[in-house]
């Protein structure tokens, strides 16, 4: 791990608990009848709880009556049958509330897990760039398995603690000033202890476990989703140490923040057994000078056995509360990050229309480029028409159909579609319009019938078969055992690159939008087959405005008109034919360079 990303993992503080707080209250209060009555159940069962020590009090009482012959045995038999009766109603409310709270909890989290995903495939696929997938994906389900454990400590652990502790103070102070006071004095200094431990000495260390612990996801779902390439180069080795690098940076901050945990939880059990201590001290002092009695020193016990418990577990509790909500706050801040392209508040939806295309003075600069790709770009594309970009790398060919689907913003001028802007339609409908077919196709791990199916949602089989047949990828499909039922395997690695190819195609085809995008779609064939595809292409392109991203020339000579990029300018455009005529041309000087094998080393100038 190097220095950045170790100061990343042992500094960073994403959010406060009042917005892992906040964020939690916003679902809940979606649900507010059933988690009031959840509330309401859970206080009723620690008003109940502080009732026991009253009742055993009693019944020592009573039978030391009968035993001195004061009341009648029925009497005592009355008190037996309360305390029992208590114990039998803490325990069904209990269970009411309980049972209520799981399915409340289930609901929640699905919910949660629902938005977090909502949100994140909504996110820029410049985000979706610079964040491990990985690691995305770990922090959403760690997210909702955290807000488990922050509810389940609010809500029936740390909550009804409290309020149970709050109860027998004031039942305490009522039955004897002193040793209420006493109690609730001593309860109130081990709450503040607990709660400055957790929050400045075991809650940055569990911070920084929880970061390294995101690294460690990373790191993983990177070199195994990037399997094929280790194993290309013989790296193995090479991304254990990598791993084993990151597990290392988390072993040491875990066990920082388990032996802080620990060290929080023996400091927490001797103020335990002190302030308990000191109240049973109390009572017998009071007991020796007869100001109480028999009942008194029984319910101090019987509170004492109830309370250890409770206190034991609010100093656990408090440091379960403080994980939570250290795992929660990534989450959180998924939720807290605005998609970085929305929709405009009024957004219309976007018709298919012809498919005319117009870039009006467009201005746009990448986020970690110094100056503008784009500076008052301007271009029309005729509905139904061919057109080629070609252009060196990094010329501005890809983000020309990423202004397009408006994976990005323009900074300034407009990008519109059958002339209408396309920031003022949904995003949805804006790509609806479009059907891609990248150079490096990705398929779903899913079966063959759903991946090209993928562009038509509900298509039938007959459908997905005529599409395939049009892209020549039935003759493989029909080969397979499985046919279209066939799990392609993640990104679609089970197949070859040119089977890849055919099935995105035909996933376009399916989708018969009127704007299609070919970046290099015939690339990855072979000879023979390439021709069959580049025939469907053209039965593909028939009717639609088509846009050619072309990185090798001889596959544009066909179409209406060819643009050529250099840095972010159009500094030619025509026919094959019409550029080929001009001798000191850009597209001719690429041209020879690709066919003739002819190297000019002078770079593309704009052409007056």
């Amino acid at each position: 791990m190097s220095g950045d990303e170790e100061q990343r993992v042992t500094t960073q503080r994403k959010v406060s608990f009042l917005q892992v707080a906040g964020f939690v209250w916003s679902y809940w209060r979606r649900l507010w009848f059933r988690f009031a009555l959840i509330v309401a159940g859970a206080l009723g069962a620690v008003f109940l709880e502080v009732q026991v020590p009253a009742r055993a009090a009693d019944l020592m009482q009573q039978a030391r009556n009968y035993a001195a012959g004061e009341a009648e045995i029925e009497v005592a038999w009355t008190a037996m049958a309360g305390l029992l009766g208590v114990f039998a109603a803490v325990f069904c409310v209990h269970q009411a509330t309980l049972r209520l709270w799981m399915y409340f909890a289930s609901e929640i989290m699905q919910q949660m897990v629902s938005d977090g995903f909502h949100r994140v495939q909504r996110f820029s696929a410049e985000w979706h760039s610079t964040n491990f997938a990985g690691s995305t994906v770990r922090k959403i389900t760690r997210g909702m398995w955290a807000y488990d454990q922050f509810a389940d400590t609010v809500v029936i652990e740390l909550g009804p603690a409290l309020a149970l502790l709050f109860g027998f103070s004031i039942a305490m102070i009522v039955r004897d000033p002193l040793t209420g006071l006493y109690f609730a004095g001593a309860v109130t200094i081990f709450v503040a202890s607990s709660v400055v431990m957790s929050l400045a000495y075991v809650a940055p260390a569990n911070q920084r476990s929880n970061d390294a612990d995101t690294e460690v996801g990373g790191r993983l779902a990177d070199s195994v989703t990037c399997n094929s390439v280790v194993k290309s180069f013989g790296a193995e080795d090479r991304e254990d140490g990598r791993l084993l690098e990151a597990a290392g940076t988390w072993r040491v901050l875990a066990r920082s923040a388990w032996t802080r945990s620990m060290d929080a939880g023996a400091v927490q059990s001797l103020l335990i057994l002190a302030l308990l201590g000191g109240l049973l001290a109390i009572v017998l002092w009071q007991f020796g000078r007869g100001a109480a009695g028999l009942d008194d020193i029984v319910y101090a016990i019987t509170l004492y056995f109830i309370v250890n418990g409770y206190m034991r577990n609010i100093g656990w509790q408090l440091r379960n509360l403080q994980r939570a909500v250290n795992e929660l706050d990534d989450l959180v801040e998924i939720s807290q990050t605005d998609p970085q392209v929305r929709d405009a508040p009024n957004a219309r939806r976007l018709e298919p229309g012809s498919g005319a295309i117009a870039f009006e003075r467009v201005t746009f600069k990448y986020e970690n480029q110094p100056s503008a790709l784009f500076n008052g770009l301007s271009i029309e594309i005729e509905p139904g028409e061919r057109v080629a970009l070609v252009g060196e790398s990094g010329s501005g060919k890809s983000s020309f159909v990423k202004l397009l689907q408006r994976l990005h913003d323009v900074e300034a001028g407009r990008v519109s579609i059958n002339g209408h802007d396309i920031a003022k339609v949904t995003q949805q409908s804006l790509r609806r319009v479009i059907a891609l077919v990248p150079q490096e196709p990705i398929l779903f791990h899913r079966t063959l019938h759903e991946n090209i199916a993928y562009g038509l949602p509900g298509a039938s089989r007959d459908q997905v078969i005529d599409a395939s047949r049009k892209a020549h990828a039935h003759e493989f499909i029909g080969r397979l055992t499985q046919n279209y039922d066939t799990l392609v395997g993640e990104r679609g690695i089970k197949l070859s690159g040119g089977e890849r190819q055919r099935v995105a195609i035909a996933r376009a085809i399916l989708a018969d939008a009127p704007i299609l995008v070919l970046d290099e779609a015939t690339s990855s064939l072979d000879s023979i087959t390439e021709q069959l595809i580049r025939d469907a292409i053209e039965v593909l392109m028939g009717g639609r405005t088509s846009i050619l991203i072309a990185h090798r020339l001889s596959t544009v000579r066909r179409v209406d008109r060819i643009l050529v990029f250099d840095r972010g300018r159009i500094i030619e455009q025509g026919t094959h034919d019409l550029l080929m005529a001009k001798p000191q041309g850009a597209y001719r000087r690429m041209f020879e360079m690709q066919t003739l094998g002819f190297i000019d080393e002078e770079p593309m100038t704009e052409l007056a």
